[in-house]
């Protein structure tokens, strides 16, 4: 019979040399044209001199032969030319009984372990058991199960996903072969010549169980429905090895005590040892003798003529053998530690799997090429430079610098340019300050001083980097599992804020809300009807957060409120989506909000206050009036929600957008509006006293948010053509800081936090505004008096413009004298009247600006804010503000100036000492982020500050809060709170 499989045969070319090779020669074979198989390769194993072959078998996915030897090792074989591939111990005395291949792997088994280990020898893992007491035999029932036999009267089911065993008690006197013929049979071979064929489905009982040898069972195999089998037996009470091989046909056993029965015979020459099936064709067995004779049965022809041929066993016997799967190569392995390698005649490149895959091989190392002394065609160049033991390198390299590309570095841009810049939406216009001449090169030179380490430290700018809690924070939150990375970013045990909602910018003004005691008692306790009212929501949110145990919380139920409200649309404080966050003025939307919240938490109580009343009198409630603050308002029909009449506060935008011109008044609420007065306009009453009304009705008429936030002023008004004078009472609940107009328009800003803080409170301007009298527009001065200070104060820092960020980041100078302008003796139009910060004109009975900046001490810096103010207010309606580290020497105000004799009849009304509680700040980063500042205090315990930055929440020092010098970190809104505000006790229910 001849084979033709050159087209399935690999070459060789790609195997290695060198140290992978045998250090012999394989011997001389003399072939033999009777036979269908001779010899390719024959090798010497690994410890074969002192130890024979136990196990081989053909790798099923790569062309591998993996030997095992009586010393537990384990050697794999590349290909037909047999060269070594891998060598590795699986055990240290006991010997390789079996090994199968798997995908990721081999499995070596001993006589009480199981050894898995991949290709390339590392091993995985090493299974043994109680049960494992002398294995034999090995079968691969899945990719994930395994199923092991051996000289006891058990078998174990292996699960290799749980490496969990399952033993299966059998009645048998052990199980010495594990064969199947790719049915659901399974054949179990004992030593003492029984045969039981079990379903792997159910091993634990028997299909059939027949006597196959009267002695014992020397090995077995399936193929199909057919059972072949050899062994001794018992003559004359000696075992005989049996000269034949019986086949059994497993559909027609008959359950008969005597051995042989039911089974057809082949005879050959020498009685074999080891049996197995041709995989590539039908009915073909080789049989293995002990002496090393081979013969090619056909199985279904009894009669037919068999192959034959010898191996070359060096006068010791075979002991193992197998079949590759494609029936090409044939191996045997013996007790002189000798592997040999056959295939067909015809077939010189065998090859072991009809799909194999690549084997892995180690790098090769890349020697040097050889060049004849005359080839003028070589490049030398192509030869890499040995490397250098000294660490040195070669004269040749360069750095690598040297290949980089990079671009000439500009020069700085001048400081004056970026004082004089004035923006125009995204450009910036600055004149020419002419410190460079015309077409000069705009690049720093390179030189060689520019490239001495100290030059390059110099010119370098490094950027103040933003630490990483003040950056966004991105954080899946796992409400069913552990949080690991939640856990890291807060260790306070403090409740945090997640951002996975739209709106979610407010989240620091909410914390801030939560911990001024006052506000969140009174939203508690706040409780009423109104289906989207924001006062429940936030009560509800401060419950929440209250029995969270420092969990993460959601402001679900309040942004969903929020979204409804449609003042706060008008506003533009709803985002569409969350992604809007980083494409705002997050500055002054914050602060829009702080104003927003406060007014309707404020009009909301008095609403509900105002419904209960009129639920009393069984009559329907009075609607709550709209303040009057000169703009005309449409008025909106009332609306019903649930049940009951509802009308809603109309907010302008006068209320509630920050200064946008110079010296803008700030938001304000009618005293009147407060009241809600039923006798006409309260345009029209006059108001004489300068104190806010102290009488049972206007204490009916606040909230608990007015008694907390709200600054009582009267305003004047006076004409500066005819000196009709107006004057009327208004209240505010958030201070906006109003910058000088040497932040608007000059270069330098001046003045610091103090004088800027005394500035808003008493807002001095000078405007057109319409006069009466006059029937015209005509000059107004514009002024206020503070009349009742808050327990309280809410300041919005403004810092929307470049100049007022400015402000922030470059600190107040020490005034200057300043340069007289064209026409700087001229006198002021206004002359007494002006109020108008750093005037240049001449003003009668007032000090010249060098006069006046020659006595005028260093200001503070406006990069730090003060952790405490001692505000007293004036019997006159001025206001003095001390930081309360310094002296409390009063400073000059513009009033003082002009008349120092009436100084000694001023007194001190009322004082109020205030400390820094919280803080929000705009993070420039990208995206921005809002976080908040915020100190927090137990009974006895010392006030520590945190930060908030939704659910990362670290403890920072008070030196940290008050410090906004670097470039990353404005201030947004600032809380002060009175000393009276923190000792009073909280109330646990709101004013009736």
């Amino acid at each position: 019979m001849e084979y033709h499989y050159s087209d399935l045969c690999m070459p060789t070319d790609h195997l290695l040399t060198g140290p992978y090779t045998a250090d012999y020669a394989p011997q001389y074979m003399v072939p033999e044209q009777s036979a269908e198989y001779e010899v390719r390769a024959s090798v010497l194993v690994d410890g074969g001199d002192r130890f024979g072959v136990s196990a081989v078998v053909f790798d099923k996915y790569e062309e591998l032969i993996w030997m095992g030897n009586q010393g537990g090792h384990v050697t794999s074989y590349y290909g037909p030319g047999m060269q070594k591939y891998t060598s590795f111990q699986v055990h240290e005395t006991e010997e390789v009984r079996d090994i199968i291949t798997v995908e990721q792997g081999i499995f070596a088994l001993t006589k009480t372990s199981l050894r898995h280990q991949i290709r390339r020898g590392i091993p995985k893992r090493t299974f043994k058991s109680p049960n494992m007491t002398d294995m034999q035999c090995i079968y691969q029932v899945s990719s994930s199960k395994l199923m092991m036999g051996g000289h006891q009267n058990k078998l174990i089911d292996l699960d290799l996903n749980k490496m969990a065993e399952t033993a299966i008690p059998i009645q048998e006197e052990g199980c010495a072969v594990l064969r199947s013929g790719g049915g659901s049979l399974v054949a179990c071979g004992s030593a003492n010549g029984m045969v039981a064929l079990r379903d792997i489905r159910t091993p634990a009982t028997a299909e059939h169980t027949f006597a196959a040898h009267s002695a014992c069972l020397s090995d077995l195999d399936m193929q199909g429905d057919l059972l072949i089998t050899c062994g001794f037996t018992q003559t004359g009470g000696i075992p005989v090895a049996e000269p034949y091989v019986l086949v059994w046909d497993v559909r027609c056993l008959r359950a008969t005590s005597a051995p042989g029965a039911g089974a057809w015979s082949l005879p050959t020459v020498s009685p074999p040892l080891l049996l197995h099936f041709l995989p590539a064709f039908s009915g073909r067995a080789v049989a293995l003798s002990g002496d090393g004779h081979v013969a090619l049965l056909h199985v279904n022809a009894s009669g037919a003529e068999h192959s034959t041929f010898q191996v070359d066993t060096q006068s010791s016997s075979c002991s193992v053998m197998d079949v590759s799967s494609t029936s090409q190569a044939l191996v045997f392995g013996d007790q002189a530690g000798h592997l040999h390698l056959f295939s067909p005649q015809h077939n010189h490149e065998p090859v072991f799997n009809n799909f194999s895959r690549a084997t892995e091989f180690a790098d090769q190392v890349v020697g040097l090429p050889f060049v004849a002394f005359t080839d003028t065609t070589f490049q030398y160049s192509s030869v890499p430079l040995p490397p250098l033991t000294t660490g040195t390198k070669w004269f040749n390299e360069l750095p690598e610098a040297f290949f980089k590309k990079v671009y000439r570095r500009p020069k700085p841009i001048d400081p004056e340019v970026l004082k004089t810049m004035k923006m125009q939406g995204p450009i910036g216009y600055a004149p020419n300050p002419r410190t460079f001449k015309r077409n000069q090169m705009p690049y720093i030179e390179d030189n060689f001083d520019d490239l001495h380490p100290s030059k390059q430290n110099e010119n370098k700018y490094v950027a103040q980097p933003i630490p990483k809690h003040y950056q966004k924070v991105d954080i899946r939150y796992n409400k069913h599992g552990p949080n690991e990375e939640l856990e890291k970013c807060n260790k306070t045990g403090l409740p945090g804020l997640e951002t996975t909602l739209p709106n979610s910018y407010c989240n620091s003004m909410l914390q801030v809300l939560y911990y001024t005691l006052p506000v969140k008692a009174t939203l508690l306790a706040h409780t009423c009807a109104k289906e989207f009212c924001l006062s429940c929501e936030l009560g509800f949110l401060f419950r929440m957060l209250d029995t969270s145990g420092g969990a993460p919380c959601q402001a679900n139920n309040f942004l969903r409120a929020f979204r409804t409200v449609p003042e706060a649309a008008a506003l533009g404080l709803i985002l569409p989506d969350r992604g809007a966050d980083a494409r705002v003025d997050l500055v002054a939307l914050i602060q829009s909000w702080n104003r927003f919240i406060l007014h309707q938490i404020h009009y909301e109580i008095l609403e509900t206050r105002k419904k209960e009343k009129a639920l009393l009198v069984n009559s329907p409630p009075k609607a709550v009036r709209i303040p009057n603050l000169n703009v005309k308002v449409r008025p909106v029909p009332p609306q019903v929600m649930n049940g009951q009449y509802s009308e809603e506060y109309q907010y302008t935008e006068l209320e509630f957008l920050g200064p946008a011109t110079e010296f803008e008044c700030q938001e304000e609420l009618r005293e009147d509006g407060w009241t809600a007065r039923e006798d006409g306009d309260a345009d029209t009453v006059p108001v004489d006293n300068h104190e806010l009304p102290n009488n049972q009705q206007a204490d009916r008429e606040e909230s608990e948010i007015s008694q907390l936030f709200a600054i009582g002023r009267h305003q004047f008004n006076r004409c500066l053509k005819c000196n009709k004078e107006e004057g009327r009472e208004s209240v505010v609940l958030a201070c906006a800081l109003q910058y000088p107009a040497a932040v608007r328009e000059g270069p330098e800003p001046r003045g610091g936090f103090l004088e800027l803080v005394r500035a808003s409170l008493a807002a001095r301007r000078s405007t057109p505004a319409w006069c009466e009298q006059c029937a015209r527009f005509t000059p107004t001065v514009q002024r206020g008096r503070i009349v009742r200070l808050p327990p309280i104060l809410a300041i919005n820092c403004g810092g929307a413009t470049v100049r007022e960020k400015a402000y922030w980041a470059k600190g107040a100078q020490k005034e200057m004298p300043e340069t007289k302008r064209g026409g700087g003796g001229k006198p002021c139009r206004y002359g007494l009247h002006c109020a108008r910060p750093g005037c240049h004109f001449k003003h009668p009975d007032r000090p010249s600006p060098q006069a006046g900046s020659s006595k005028s001490p260093t200001q503070e810096s406006n990069c730090i804010i003060p952790q405490q103010l001692l505000i007293r207010l004036q019997s006159d309606g001025d206001v003095v503000i001390n930081d309360k580290v310094e002296s409390p020497t009063e400073p000059l105000t513009p009033n003082s100036r002009a008349d120092k004799h009436k100084k000694k009849n001023v007194t001190t009304q009322s004082e109020e000492e205030y400390t820094l509680s919280a803080a929000v700040v705009c993070v420039e980063d990208n995206p921005k982020n809002l976080v908040a500042y915020i100190q927090t205090a137990a009974k006895d315990v010392e006030p520590v500050w945190y930060l908030f930055n939704d659910l990362s929440i670290v403890p920072v020092s008070a030196d940290e809060v008050v410090q906004f010098g670097a470039w990353w970190k404005t201030p947004c809104v600032l809380f002060y709170t009175s000393s009276s505000a923190r000792l009073a006790p909280v109330e646990d229910e709101p004013r009736s």
